[in-house]
């Protein structure tokens, strides 16, 4: 249960405050009325602050590769609590410009977690990883466990896993009180990288794009609305606070997989169901590149010390993803 005047004043620093999650978790902070500073270096005109009109916050457009810099603003700003979320995310991005995405994941987290080190003050660390840690594994052992051995094979899965041992790393050497959370795809308001299958498929019933597939089709994953994230990490941030958690690496997921083809009946269909036969035929022969086949998680661990629940179904989910790109995205 979220404590009512927590986030009252408190000093948040959210690293890659514009991308998706980030903004959406800046907004619900400032609601909370934190004193959320934010750290980006792309283009804000992009991101749901923008959209929304949100600039009760404060932001730096600096890269965190920037020690000097980045440990000067943290102390400067008495900061209480870190959400690290800053990374390229992009899977076949990643695929093209490997040095890039493996430089720019790794070393902003081991300047972030170096600028902490030494820090008294923060007393709640968070940092975002990934399901595709796990790798690729036989379909009848899912959903993947916290005890399965990671085994990333492409660019974007192995830093993450990289970033996760130096998170580590710093925990457990240096008394940081982190906790790494690995979840499932995200989707919802604000998520504005097209490539990602929920909203390249929205902007498809809009008529605002043409349909590319990037997969077979057949790729399972479990998909989670954006809010029940956002509150999520809130509450595990707030719990562990005040008291460090029994674990390092949690799963977050619903455990509730869907295919990319029954994504696509789903949303295609509430636009025009004629256009949804058209559009599964594009995955006809596509083969699946540089991407993991099955994906779902067991939370098992995060509902037992944090009570985790996912409570928005994937088709309410939808529903307000689709209204809110109808508001904005003309």
């Amino acid at each position: 249960m979220l404590k009512k005047n927590f986030w009252n004043k408190k000093k948040v620093l959210v690293t890659g405050i514009h991308g998706f999650l980030g903004s959406n978790l800046c907004k619900f902070l400032i609601k909370k009325n934190a004193n959320v500073y934010g750290l980006h270096n792309f283009n804000s005109k992009t991101s749901l602050l923008n959209f929304e009109k949100i600039n009760n916050f404060n932001s730096l457009n600096f890269s965190i590769d920037n020690l000097i810099k980045l440990k000067e603003f943290i102390n400067d700003n008495s900061i209480d609590v870190c959400f690290h979320l800053a990374a390229q995310v992009e899977v076949q991005k990643a695929y093209k410009f490997p040095y890039d995405t493996l430089n720019n994941n790794i070393n902003s987290t081991l300047n972030l977690c170096e600028a902490l080190k030494d820090n008294k003050r923060i007393k709640s660390f968070i940092f975002c990883s990934t399901d595709k840690v796990y790798g690729e594994i036989n379909k009848n052992l899912l959903p993947y466990k916290e005890i399965y051995q990671p085994k990333p094979d492409h660019p974007y899965e192995v830093s993450k896993l990289i970033c996760e041992n130096i998170v580590r790393t710093y925990t457990e050497n240096y008394n940081l009180n982190s906790l790494i959370t690995r979840s499932c795809n995200l989707y919802g308001p604000g998520q504005l990288n097209f490539s990602a299958i929920i909203p390249s498929l929205i902007m498809t019933g809009m008529k605002k794009e043409k349909f590319i597939p990037r997969s077979n089709g057949l790729l399972l994953r479990d998909y989670m609305f954006i809010e029940d994230w956002v509150n999520t990490l809130i509450n595990i941030s707030e719990q562990i606070y005040s008291k460090k958690p029994k674990k390092l690496v949690y799963n977050f997921g619903t455990n509730k997989p869907y295919t990319v083809k029954e994504i696509s009946k789903l949303i295609l269909n509430k636009f025009d169901p004629r256009m949804t036969k058209n559009i599964l035929k594009l995955f006809e022969n596509y083969v699946s590149k540089n991407e993991i086949n099955y994906q779902s998680l067991d939370s098992s661990r995060a509902i037992s010390e944090f009570g985790f629940k996912a409570n928005t179904s994937l088709n309410k989910g939808i529903d307000k993803t689709i209204n809110w790109y109808k508001k904005f995205i003309k």
